[in-house]
Formats: structure tokens, C-alpha cells, sequence
């Protein structure tokens, strides 16, 4: 009788053995089914931060190149439309010769790449800098 006893028990331990062992692979499948959605997701993530970071580039040379015509507007609106190309090439050169334009291009140039590292390191962007242009034009 002891021998049987014995005998249900190891076939007691065998089968809990197997239950484990399918538990375990259940539990792995379950996770490896939950590595592959949250891939996918991932990717999906990664998409739509790419498209992103281009429709901010398309927006970051819209506005340059907006700037650029609106500089070019007020040269020929102080100057006249009769201004040379030579005139108007001397007369952006006089203009980013002055020390307060250049200052205020760096400091755009200085924010703009904080903007564009914060986006890369998913960070917030500070803009806790005084623009020293638009100071010095409320003092006049």
C-alpha cells in the first residue's frame, strides 16, 4: 500500500510539474504577444514624431523665408522699388553690420536650437530669456 501511496504522489508532483510548466509557457506567450503590441506601438510613435519633427522643419522655413520677403518689402518701401540689385545687396549688409541686429540673430538662432534640442530630448522649452531688441525699441 505504501508503494502506491508513493506512486499517486509522484504522479501528484509529475503533474504539478506539468501545470507549471504550462503556466510558464502560457505566461510567455502572454509577453511575448505583449512585446510585439507594444512594438508596434512603438513604431506607430516613431512615425508620427518623424512627421512631426518634418512639419516643423516645413514650418521653421516658412517663417524664415517670410521674414526674408519681409525684410526685402521694407527695403524697397524705405528705398523705392528703383533700387539696384548692388543697392539692395550693400543695404542688407549695412543693416547686419549693426551690432543690436546681429545680437537679437543670435539670440533667435541660440532659441531656435534650444527648440530643436528640446524636441529631440523630449523636453520642455524655456524662452525665459529677454529679447535685448525688443527692450532697447520699447526704451526709444
Amino acid at each position: 500500500m505504501q508503494i502506491k501511496i508513493k506512486e499517486k504522489e509522484r504522479e501528484e508532483n509529475t503533474m504539478t510539474r506539468e501545470q507549471k510548466t504550462d503556466a510558464l509557457r502560457a505566461s510567455i506567450a502572454k509577453a511575448q504577444k505583449k512585446q510585439r503590441e507594444l512594438s508596434a506601438e512603438v513604431d506607430k510613435t516613431e512615425a508620427k514624431l518623424a512627421k512631426l519633427e518634418k512639419e516643423l522643419h516645413a514650418e521653421l522655413d516658412k517663417q524664415k523665408t517670410q521674414n526674408c520677403r519681409k525684410m526685402g518689402e521694407l527695403i524697397y518701401e524705405k528705398f523705392g522699388d528703383d533700387i539696384t540689385p548692388s543697392e539692395f545687396e550693400e543695404m542688407i549688409s549695412f543693416i547686419f553690420m549693426n551690432d543690436e541686429i546681429r545680437e537679437y540673430i543670435e539670440s533667435e538662432k541660440k532659441k531656435r536650437k534650444a527648440a530643436e534640442a528640446a524636441i529631440v530630448n523630449d523636453t520642455e522649452i524655456c524662452d525665459s530669456a529677454p529679447d535685448k531688441l525688443s527692450q532697447k525699441n520699447e526704451k526709444s
